[in-house]
């Protein structure tokens, strides 16, 4: 079946269960980024803060939950999230590491859950963070972009579309070649904005 076919199977039946995950990103000074992630379901209803530095690792981490299943949800759980700080975001291992600093009988299953969610939008959203200065200069096509990625040791053998198996010299080549001429593009830019 497809999706239409499956979903289909839910338009006469009442909903039992409902949970939305929602992560933000935002630019801060200095380089610095502020992740914000929400999760609400039926029982509950938390938040989650993480500032970032430059080099995407945790520098402050916070939440807090306006409601939970139990009272006892809010104590620990929170009070150890400092323990997180100084990981690395978009390093490879940085999610065991978040398991191995707070230990699955003291933390959340649903803080994990939603560090997990704030750690791959991270991850996606970097792009964004990076690539403006790029966006007047650089005109790679999808194909090019993807390139790059399987290059790059973040991306690749992640999925499919990143699978080094489907690398083609040629294109990357290409997409080289118009990465160097917008980098030296970048740099006659920021030289004329100093003055020089």
């Amino acid at each position: 079946m497809d999706y239409e076919a499956i979903k289909e199977q839910a338009k006469h039946h009442k909903q039992v269960f409902g949970r939305i995950v929602n992560c933000e990103m935002y630019q801060l000074e200095e380089g610095r980024l502020l992740a914000l992630t929400r999760m609400h379901d039926d029982f509950h209803d938390i938040s989650l803060a993480i500032v970032l530095t430059r080099e995407y690792r945790i520098e402050e981490i916070a939440g807090k939950m306006d409601r939970i299943p139990y009272p006892c949800c809010d104590t620990k759980p929170l009070e150890i999230l400092s323990v997180l700080n100084g990981i690395g975001v978009l390093e490879r291992g940085g999610l065991k590491k978040v398991k191995e600093r707070i230990p699955r009988n003291m933390g959340c299953t649903h803080i994990y859950e939603m560090i997990e969610s704030t750690f791959r939008a991270v991850f996606v959203g970097s792009y964004s963070v990076h690539g403006r200065k790029w966006d007047e200069v650089l005109d790679l096509d999808m194909e090019e972009k993807r390139q790059l990625g399987i290059q790059s040791a973040a991306l690749a053998d992640t999925c499919y579309t990143f699978n080094l198996q489907s690398a083609n010299p040629a294109v990357l080549e290409r997409a080289r070649k118009k990465v160097e001429e917008a980098r030296r593009k970048v740099k006659a830019i920021e030289a004329v904005k100093r003055g020089e």
